[in-house]
């Protein structure tokens, strides 16, 4: 390789590294303008699993969960309640924020999910009893709407606190945003 190359190489390593430090700072993945405080909900359904269909289909490209897996998962012998499938969570389950700060939520899924403050972690409003066995509902999800794959939603002026959020489909998702002066 020539010199001439080598150095236009380097170059333009250089600029992808630069563009990959900014758009991915400090290596969290989607941050925003509002100082990289994100929530993304996940799950991984496996598109090519046609038992998804039934139950409103599953939107991402691809995956790697099937219906049978998430249901063979959701149970513990252990355990009285839903345990849920590891796949399906918010990534960070816990964040700390100032009251002036901003959080997006993204649904990175392929299922639809919710984003839904509640007093207290509960049960939720899928059809399915099992999504909910052991659990007491949570009166914030009869009103909760619903985020579609894709969707994003804002968080914004959020008293100093604990506020805690859950999918209501899926209430083992969820996420905990502790707001204080001091962070």
């Amino acid at each position: 390789m020539t010199r001439l190359r080598a150095l236009a190489l380097a170059g333009l390593l250089a600029v992808a590294a630069v563009t990959y430090a900014a758009v991915i700072p400090n290596g969290t993945s989607m941050a925003d303008e509002a100082g990289g405080k994100n929530i993304l909900i996940k799950d991984d359904c496996d598109p090519t699993d046609p038992a998804w269909n039934n139950v409103g289909g599953c939107a991402l490209p691809q995956g790697d969960v099937t219906l049978a897996e998430f249901a063979g998962q959701n149970d513990s012998p252990l355990a009285d309640a839903v345990i849920g499938h590891q796949a399906w969570r918010n990534d960070p389950s816990y964040l700390e924020i100032r009251p002036d700060d901003r959080v997006r939520v993204d649904n990175v899924g392929g299922r639809v999910h919710t984003f839904t403050e509640v007093a207290h972690f509960g049960g939720g409003i899928a059809p399915n009893p099992a999504l909910n066995e052991g659990l007491d509902l949570a009166e914030e999800c009869r009103a909760a709407n619903n985020m579609l794959p894709g969707d994003r939603a804002q968080l914004s002026e959020l008293a100093v606190g604990i506020h805690r959020f859950q999918c209501c489909f899926h209430p083992w998702m969820r996420a905990l945003i502790k707001v204080e002066h001091n962070h």
